[in-house]
Formats: C-alpha cells, sequence, structure tokens
C-alpha cells in the first residue's frame, strides 16, 4: 500500500471511529428495557410490599417495594420469557415480558385460604423434628459451591423523628458454600481490626450485633455508589452551638457516626449458612416451635413455624421469630427474627467515645473529658430466599436497628439504622475468588458512606434498584429538605 493511501485510511478510521462507538452505544442502550408494574392484592386491591419478582428460567429478579411497585431493567433477548410474581399466601402470576414492556401494568396476586385443620400432628415435637430436617438437609437444599451474586444495597440513617443519611451501592458478592465451615472466631477477628490508617477517627461507628460478621471466605466489590450529603440540620449540633465554648467541629462524630463493614456484613444474618442459634442442632432443641399457619409459595404448600425460647432466662436463647419451610423439600425459603425482652437487656453493646473538655467547660462542670455512649438496643432481621435450578439462594436481608446516644453535657436522642440487601441475579459459574485490588474490605472501620467513589449519573438511570416510596420515599423527603439528591450525589465526594 503506498503511504498516501495508508494516511488516507487512518484519517478515515479516525474520522469513523467516533461514529462507530456512537453507533455501538445506541444498539447497547436498545438492547435494554425497563419493564414495571404494581402487584396487589386481587380481593383487597391492596399492594403486596417485597413480593419476588422472577424472569422464569433465570435467576433474574428483583423485589417490589413497600407499595408493591418495581421496575427491572434487563437484556431485550428476555423479551420472549415470562416474569413470575410470587408471594406467601398467594397463587403464582406470571405475564410476558413484551406485554409489561410495552405499558406500566397492575398484576394481580389471587389469595388461597388454608385450614389448618388439615395439618395432622403425630408427634410432640413434629415441627422441631421438621426444623431438624431442614438442617440436615442444608447440603441439598443449598449450593455447595462458591457462588457470584450481584446485589442492590442499601443503608438509611434516622436521628429522633428525621432521616439524616442514604447511600446505596451496586456491588458484586463472592458467596461461600453452604458447607458447615463457617469459621466465627477467625470471621470476628478479622471483623474487629481497627485500621486508623484508613479510618477517620472522628466518625465513630455504630456498635453493630455481634452475629453481623460475614464469613472471611466472602468477598463483595462495589461497582457504584451514591450518598447524600448529610445536610440535615442535628438538634444535638444546635444544642451544643449555644454552649459557645464547644469546638462543634470537635462534636462532628455525633453527626458522622456510621455502619461500618459495608454490603457484605448483612451476610451475617445467614443463619443457614452459618448453622447458628435456632438453626444450630445443639442449641435448638432449647426453643419451643409451634405451629403459626400453613400457607402456599410458589404454588407449593409451606409451614409458617413460630419460635422462641423454652426458658426466657437461658442467655443461648436470645430469639424469637417465625420460619417459612417448604413443605415437600424441608427447605427453608424464609425467616424472621428479634431479639427477646431479657436478651435485649443482656445483648446490649455500647460504643463509647471521649473528648477532651475545653478548658472553660472544665472549670465549670470539673469534668476533663465529654463522653458519649451509644447504645444497641434492639434489632429486627428479615431473610428470604429464591429457587433457581432446584436450589434456593440468598434473596434479601434487612435489618433494623435502635440505639441510644446518652452521656454529658446535652440531651440524649435515638438513633434507627436501615440497612438491606437484594440480590439480583445469581451467577453459578464464578467461582474464583474476586481480585485483591477490587474487595471492600470487610471489617469494622470501614464504613461504605466513607468509600472514594465517584457517582455515575448515567450507570444509576439502567440500575435495577428499588423506586423510593413508603419508608424510603419518607427518607428521601427528609434528605432532600435543603437540596436534591442528585445534586449531593454529585457534590458528595
Amino acid at each position: 500500500m503506498k503511504p498516501q493511501n495508508l494516511t488516507q485510511l487512518i484519517y478515515l478510521l479516525l474520522f469513523l471511529l467516533p461514529v462507530l462507538a456512537s453507533s455501538q452505544a445506541k444498539k447497547k442502550k436498545q438492547e435494554t428495557y425497563t419493564i414495571e408494574a404494581t402487584v396487589l392484592d386481587k380481593n383487597s386491591k391492596n399492594p403486596l410490599p417485597f413480593t419476588n419478582v422472577l424472569i422464569e428460567g433465570t435467576s433474574i429478579g428483583t423485589i417490589t417495594n413497600e407499595e408493591g411497585k418495581f421496575e427491572l431493567t434487563i437484556s431485550k433477548k428476555y423479551e420472549s420469557f415470562k416474569v413470575v410474581f410470587s408471594f406467601v399466601g398467594y397463587e403464582n402470576s406470571s405475564l410476558s415480558v413484551k406485554k409489561l414492556k410495552d405499558t406500566s401494568k397492575k398484576v394481580y396476586l389471587k389469595p388461597i385460604s388454608t385450614s389448618l385443620d388439615e395439618i395432622v400432628v403425630t408427634a410432640k415435637n413434629k415441627y422441631k423434628e421438621l426444623i431438624d430436617q431442614a438442617i440436615s438437609l442444608i447440603s441439598k437444599n443449598y449450593s455447595q459451591k462458591s457462588i457470584q451474586l450481584e446485589a442492590y444495597y442499601r443503608e438509611l440513617t434516622k436521628i429522633d423523628d428525621s432521616y439524616t443519611k442514604f447511600s446505596d451501592a451496586a456491588s458484586i458478592i463472592q458467596y461461600s458454600a453452604y458447607d458447615s465451615n463457617f469459621d466465627y472466631l477467625l470471621s470476628n477477628t478479622n471483623y474487629i481490626q481497627f485500621n486508623r490508617l484508613e479510618y477517620n477517627i472522628n466518625q465513630v461507628p455504630y456498635p453493630e450485633p455481634k452475629e453481623f460478621v460475614a464469613d472471611t471466605r466472602d468477598q463483595a466489590k462495589i461497582i457504584a455508589l451514591r450518598k447524600s450529603n448529610n445536610l440535615q440540620d442535628y438538634r444535638i449540633l444546635e444544642q451544643s452551638k449555644k454552649l459557645k465554648s464547644i469546638d462543634t467541629l470537635n462534636l462532628k462524630w455525633l453527626e458522622n457516626n456510621e455502619i461500618g463493614g459495608g454490603p457484605l456484613r448483612l451476610t451475617g444474618a445467614d443463619k443457614i449458612k452459618r448453622r447458628e442459634d435456632f438453626f444450630d442442632p445443639k442449641i435448638n432443641s432449647k426453643y419451643l416451635f409451634t405451629l403459626y399457619g400453613k400457607s402456599i409459595y410458589n404454588n407449593k404448600p409451606v409451614f409458617i413455624i413460630s419460635f422462641k425460647p423454652k426458658d426466657s432466662n437461658n442467655i443461648e436463647t436470645r430469639y424469637k421469630g417465625e420460619i417459612t419451610l417448604d413443605k415437600e423439600s424441608k427447605a427453608i425459603i424464609a425467616y424472621q427474627y428479634q431479639l427477646t425482652k431479657k436478651a435485649k437487656k443482656a445483648l446490649n453493646q455500647r460504643f463509647a467515645t471521649q473528648l477532651k473538655t475545653p478548658e472553660t467547660i472544665e472549670k465549670k462542670t470539673k469534668k476533663a473529658f465529654i463522653t458519649r455512649i451509644t447504645s444497641l438496643k434492639n434489632y429486627k432481621i428479615y431473610v428470604t430466599f429464591s429457587n433457581y435450578k432446584d436450589k434456593w439462594y440468598l434473596k434479601r436481608i434487612k435489618a433494623i436497628n435502635s440505639y441510644e446516644n446518652t452521656g454529658d453535657l446535652f440531651e440524649n436522642y435515638k438513633i434507627t439504622t436501615e440497612s438491606e440487601l437484594i440480590v439480583g441475579a445469581v451467577d453459578t459459574g464464578r467461582t474464583s475468588p474476586l481480585a485483591g485490588q477490587e474487595v471492600f474490605k470487610n471489617n469494622f472501620s470501614n464504613a461504605l458512606f466513607n468509600y472514594p467513589l465517584s457517582y455515575d449519573s448515567e450507570f444509576w438511570n439502567n440500575y435495577n434498584s428499588l423506586i423510593a416510596t413508603g419508608v424510603i420515599g419518607k427518607a428521601l423527603e427528609d434528605l432532600e429538605v435543603k437540596g436534591s439528591l442528585e445534586s449531593q450525589f454529585k457534590n458528595k465526594n
């Protein structure tokens, strides 16, 4: 080829590259679309929050929000597939992806009435025996190899009656097998490492339940992140300003309390994988299991079994709650639990901070230090699973924790944190660990809110996060008092 021809070819390619890139971008944009609907009870027309939404034959899906609504962005290749809606106590319903794509729809699920009279109790401890069977079948019903989860995570903080902080993230979780090899001592040692080099000492994390420790074999990677700019007025800071001689910058930790550990910490509530507490055969004989109800899920019969300690004074039995069990496979498909009244006192965890008192205050109060204590008072946990290729995989974990902040000089206040992990897809083919530089360090001192990742608006426009209504809607309204969240996401580094 002649030199001048080669030069012309290069110029032509340089001219075409932007056009080709634009064409590819448009093609990529056209390859996905969003489906949406509201899921309602057919009889009452009430919304069905947290309904499982799944592309039939795949692990791709989401759940509805507090108002029964969902949005799901999927590849065009699924256009011929059906979307299956399932909720405990209701018949499954399905609609084609194409039908949902064409317009926003209302999906109605028909409730199923069941009778407890149909259940014949033949043994004194029948429901304890069912739980024991479920534990013995964990290796059959749950993955025995490491898998990868595409997950959405969000966390909220509320001080007294106002929401004050919000962050959410798209993440990848490498999740180890349900093989009974969880090592609590090793995992806890890794979690409580306090790395001052990566941690701002003025930002004190909330004390988490001791069980909120992820398996040390598991890993998380943050793909994208959004966070509010923490613009709310804090009553506690207003009070401190009135004291005048206190440097409010030194009290910044009062508004910057963080949730340590990121999205992976919530997987500590997966007690099936860990075989802990009411799923520990060595302990669950000390729980009383009774039938709460019989229902249907995925058009199959399920038992809903309640549990509580036989002896409320036994420190080993700390919880009460409900377990949903598939009657045929004996798979545990959902459970929820919270602390008993006795356990709340025994398990109260605290995190105290002392700050040097300004000289003028010290002379008046005789206090050399200001002491504030944040105490974990209670928590409620919700865990659900979803079926894919005859195995049950983690679908959702939600935790609601309540705290009290008490101490010197100004009023006490209450704190609530809500955090939620929702799995959007399961990849059973990815069994290798994540690369070291990609891993979000899961320990006490590493908070998602402080993670240095810039906001990517284009990514979030096409991402399957939950529609902000209900509690989340109220939270976002509170946070937008001084500026739109979109502007906060852009400005928050």
